[in-house]
This record gives structure tokens, C-alpha cells and sequence, in this order.
């Protein structure tokens, strides 16, 4: 999956937070960081679009199987 696209995911699982968010203070929280996704999607579509692909590089947020 390229960036762009794993970008967009998080940006609707976000959305869809917000939409089940009880609060409106929480409903603009989710929409401030669903709106930061979309713009990282659009700037690695750009990328994408120009050939350029950040290195891989591990995350932290990654399971490893060990535990």
C-alpha cells in the first residue's frame, strides 16, 4: 500500500471516530488530526506523482510477533 493511500485510511478511521464521538469538543479534536492525515496524503501523492518514497524505516507502532 502506498503512503498516499495508508494516509486516506487513517484520515476516514479518524472520521469515523469523530462521527461516533459524544462530545463536540471531541468531534474537533478527530476532525483536526482526520484533516492532518489528508494533508500528508495529498503531500505523499505528490511525492508519489515525482517518484520520490521516504526509506523504509521501522515503527514503533508495529507488532513484532515477540510478545
Amino acid at each position: 500500500m502506498r503512503d498516499s493511500e495508508r494516509y486516506e485510511s487513517q484520515a476516514r478511521e479518524v472520521l469515523r471516530m469523530a462521527a461516533r464521538a459524544k462530545s463536540l469538543a471531541e468531534k474537533e479534536v478527530y476532525a483536526s488530526i482526520a484533516e492532518g492525515w489528508k494533508k500528508l496524503a495529498a503531500e505523499a501523492a505528490r511525492n508519489e506523482a515525482r517518484g520520490e518514497r521516504r526509506p523504509d524505516e521501522p515503527r514503533s507502532f508495529e507488532t513484532r510477533g515477540d510478545g
